[in-house]
């Protein structure tokens, strides 16, 4: 068996212990708080997609006392984790209740987007930040259990250390395989920053956010080529994350690579995968103890690499926690993006405070409408009734559609859809010119 060559040797007079130690409990700090979204948006009122497991068991999963004993288990397996008490089979608990528990939270109406192919055809894809610690605790509690039972606790973390390199390292691969696959080489493309600048930028002043209009977003949105080489290099880190698996050395400068990435995607695009940058800060220590310089590389990472990224390709994001997203890879198709303003447009409301829901929500639902603009706004009236919010008399549902020529030049266009006021059909004023 391949768990058998697992050596893992300490250097000479090196402190072992508190190494494993740290790594387990910065392992289970990562879990704990990527947990958290998941656990807290389980809540009473929550709607599912027809089909999902949270359609079938989501609503037993909602009331605060089954969620307050997820977490307990949750946070009592991630400190025996930590302590090197049964550590596979903490792994294994830490595992059955986050996967579950992610899978049923990322079931709901509004956990994920609507992609479009160049020939038209759409694919829903969930939010995915969650799927690469899913993927890690499986990784790692099936190469724990591959070290062989009753092997030492230091053979058993390193073992799971390298189960998680090897998950990190499958996650960014597939991810440059399904973009090249997907868009070729074109993948860094100058209309990329522009287009999806302006449309967060949008989604969420929709939300009452803040948002920036100076330095580096400015730059990238008046000049589409300045981000390219940004485009390049990100293709060629996720590209090379396997070489990860060959030394302490590769391994650092990937994982800090990935840190700064995350980083620069959360403040150029506001997407906040903070947990995948956690867990490549981790990845970047010279953790568990003999994992630093001079660390001969076993079969752990490699075959955990083979697994994940085999079982991403099959799987697709059809099945949690794998995942096959080549991310900001579908077509440049203008892009409606729906508030609720003032009659006049100049006043937007926050959609969550009023709709119960994101602007990008209600947005891909606008576009799920089939050009049916009543029956959409009868929707809206609905969410704004169940939120309670009191909305001034002349709110109205306002569209404004995002494009982006093949230069990179955004154009958009706002207009009135319709008065979300409920009126008779008779007095209803006229939407306007293009509506």
């Amino acid at each position: 068996m391949w768990s058998a060559a697992v050596s893992w040797p300490l250097p000479e007079g090196a402190p072992g212990p508190w190494q494993d130690v740290l790594f387990r409990a910065l392992l289970t700090v990562v879990v704990l708080s990527a947990a958290q979204e998941p656990l807290r948006g389980l809540g009473v009122g929550a709607t599912w997609r027809p089909g999902t497991l949270g359609a079938r068991v989501g609503d037993r999963l909602v009331g605060p006392a089954v969620r307050t004993v997820l977490a307990a288990v949750l946070v009592l397996a991630g400190c025996a984790f930590t302590a090197g008490l049964l550590p596979v089979a903490a792994t294994a608990a830490m595992a059955a209740v986050f996967v579950p528990v992610t899978t049923v939270h990322l079931s709901q109406e509004f956990a994920g987007y609507v992609t479009e192919d160049d020939d038209g055809t759409r694919h829903f894809k969930v939010h995915h930040h969650l799927h690469l610690t899913g993927m890690a605790l499986l990784a790692m509690a099936g190469a724990g259990l591959a070290a062989a039972p009753g092997a030492d606790p230091h053979r058993v973390t390193a073992s799971m250390a390298g189960g998680l390199w090897g998950a990190v390292a499958a996650h960014y691969f597939v991810s440059a395989v399904s973009k090249v696959r997907k868009r070729g080489l074109r993948w860094p493309d100058r209309r990329l920053f522009p287009f999806y600048l302006t449309l967060f930028d949008r989604f969420r002043t929709g939300d009452g956010e803040r948002v920036r209009d100076a330095g580096p977003v400015r730059l990238l949105v008046r000049r589409p080529g300045a981000g390219v080489p940004l485009l390049w290099a990100t293709l060629l880190l996720e590209a090379g994350t396997p070489l990860m698996l060959a030394g302490f050395w590769p391994r650092a400068a990937i994982g800090l690579g990935l840190v700064l990435f995350h980083l620069g995607s959360r403040w150029l695009l506001a997407v906040d995968f903070r947990e995948n940058a956690m867990l490549a800060g981790l990845v970047a220590l010279p953790l568990p103890a003999g994992a630093g310089p001079g660390l001969t590389p076993d079969w752990t990472g490699p075959v955990a690499f083979a697994v994940c990224a085999v079982l991403s390709f099959a799987l697709d994001d059809r099945v949690y926690p794998f995942s096959n997203l080549p991310m900001f890879a579908d077509a440049y198709r203008p892009s409606p993006v729906v508030t609720l303003r003032c009659s006049n447009g100049a006043d937007i409301l926050p959609a969550p405070a009023t709709a119960g829901c994101s602007t990008a929500g209600l947005s891909r639902e606008y576009a799920a409408a089939d050009g049916d603009p009543d029956a959409f706004c009868a929707r809206v009236r609905e969410r704004v009734a169940a939120t309670g919010a009191v909305l001034p008399a002349d709110t109205a549902v306002w569209v404004e559609t995002v494009d982006v020529t093949p230069g990179g030049t955004v154009a958009a266009a706002l207009r009135r859809l319709r008065p979300l006021a409920p009126v008779d059909e008779e007095r209803e004023p006229s939407p306007g010119p293009g509506a």
